[in-house]
């Protein structure tokens, strides 16, 4: 991110990619030795208090070596998508919005009612076209009827040649 990118993210919008990874990188560490405190102080007794005093710090400092090395892609990725690009309207930038004129309204207006017109129309072609397939679906239940009779009329005489009257 050069100079420019990092002024205007900031001038507009308060903070910069590379703020917040070292934000998120604080608040990290922070936890870490918050949690260390906590478990020594779960598990302290009398007898191990000034062992684990003594190796806190170096427990702390490996946790946070071995996490920093693993945060490394989540800095990558808040390079790559913690910024603004620059087509966004900003609040100054409200002014260059597109201005409609009531010549233009009147357009929108009228290709929203023939848009209204067409989607009614296309839910009528669906309506027709459902009870035509309604239609077709209980002409096919009494076809399969049929075939089924004919099937066995067929197999109780097998002396007719049915097949050949079709």
């Amino acid at each position: 991110m050069d100079f420019h990118d990092c002024t205007f993210d900031i001038k507009f919008f308060g903070f910069t990619a590379e703020q917040m990874t070292t934000m998120r990188e604080r608040e990290v560490k922070n936890m870490i030795g918050q949690a260390v405190e906590n478990i020594i102080k779960k598990i302290e007794t009398p007898a191990t208090s000034k062992l684990l005093g003594a190796q806190k710090d170096e427990v702390i400092r490996r946790i946070k070596n071995s996490t920093m090395k693993n945060m490394k892609p989540v800095r990558e990725l808040d390079k790559k998508f913690l910024r603004v690009p620059p087509h966004v309207l900003l609040g100054q930038d409200f002014h260059l919005e597109q201005q409609y004129t009531p010549l233009d309204e009147e357009k929108k207006n009228a290709q929203l009612k023939e848009l209204e017109l067409r989607f009614r129309e296309k839910l009528v072609t669906l309506a027709k076209k459902e009870a035509e397939a309604n239609q077709y679906e209980s002409v096919a239940n009494i076809l399969q009827q049929e075939t089924i009779e004919h099937k066995k009329i067929y197999e109780g005489v097998p002396s007719i040649n049915g097949y050949k009257l079709t």
